[in-house]
This record gives C-alpha cells, sequence and structure tokens, in this order.
C-alpha cells in the first residue's frame, strides 16, 4: 500500500466519474492526496460534477501515467470511492495546504480566506477511497496489479 500511496502523492490530475439518475459525467480536476490514500481537490458547487456528487456521493476515479518512451513502464490507479465537500476546519486546512505544496502557482489564489468568501462557492472536496486497482509494471510484472479495500 505504501507504493500505491506514493504513486497517488506524485500525481496532478484525476478523472473523476459520477452520475445521476439520468446522466453520467466525468471531469479533469488537479488533485492532491495525504498519506492515508485520501483525495482532495477543489472545485466549485455549481459546476455539473459538483452537483452531481452532492445529490450522489458514490464517484469513481482513475490517475494514469506512463514512461513515452517505454509503453512497459504504466502505472495507474482505478478506483470507487466516496466524494463529499470538506466538513470541517481541519480538512479545509488539508486540502488548501496539500494542493499548494503541489501547485505553488496557485498559493496565492487557493487560500484559507479565499474557500471561505469566494463568490464561485469553491470548496475543498474530499474522496475517501473504499476500493482502488493499482496498476504498476515495475512493481507487480505479469501479474500488473493489485487491489485494495477500504473502510
Amino acid at each position: 500500500m505504501k507504493k500505491l500511496f506514493a504513486f497517488l502523492k506524485k500525481q496532478e490530475l484525476l478523472i473523476l466519474a459520477c452520475h445521476n439518475k439520468k446522466d453520467v459525467w466525468t471531469a479533469n480536476v488537479y488533485m492532491a492526496s495525504d498519506a492515508n490514500g485520501t483525495l482532495y481537490f477543489v472545485s466549485p458547487t455549481d459546476s455539473t460534477h459538483s452537483k452531481m456528487i452532492l445529490k450522489n456521493p458514490e464517484i469513481a476515479f482513475s490517475v494514469a501515467w506512463f514512461n513515452p518512451k517505454n509503453h512497459s513502464d504504466r502505472k495507474g490507479v482505478q478506483g470507487r470511492g466516496v466524494c463529499r465537500v470538506a466538513e470541517n476546519a481541519k480538512e479545509i486546512a488539508t486540502g488548501v495546504t496539500l494542493i499548494a505544496r503541489k501547485f505553488p502557482d496557485l498559493r496565492k489564489t487557493i487560500t484559507l480566506k479565499w474557500i471561505r468568501e469566494n463568490a464561485w462557492g469553491t470548496k475543498v472536496w474530499v474522496i475517501k477511497p473504499t476500493y482502488m486497482k493499482y496498476w504498476d509494471d515495475a512493481l507487480f510484472g505479469d501479474e500488473e496489479s493489485q487491489e485494495f479495500t477500504f473502510k
């Protein structure tokens, strides 16, 4: 699991899939993760994916990487989880801090004060994974992947 979490910490773009009774949707969001595999992103509550998540928090997600010089050197995560707006000051601060570390050019914009006061309804979102399939050619060879279930 250490290698899985280390891989996630290096990634920047998450593909998020959500749905409602009538439709499905994907969104690309800049992401950060903590040492326990919890994922964070920032998004306005009126975006299509946010509206869907607010009604149905069960989501799927994907992160992928490959070496363009060696297509046998691939890593990725496919997963499911529960997504929600950060619930307390600690979660908000964690999300803002992790995103600021990963994206230094956003440090001046995405601050705790800005999250509390922005006119767009932008919030810190938290994904608690329930399942992840981690594929890594170098680590797993012919087995290709390992699966993890979280509570």
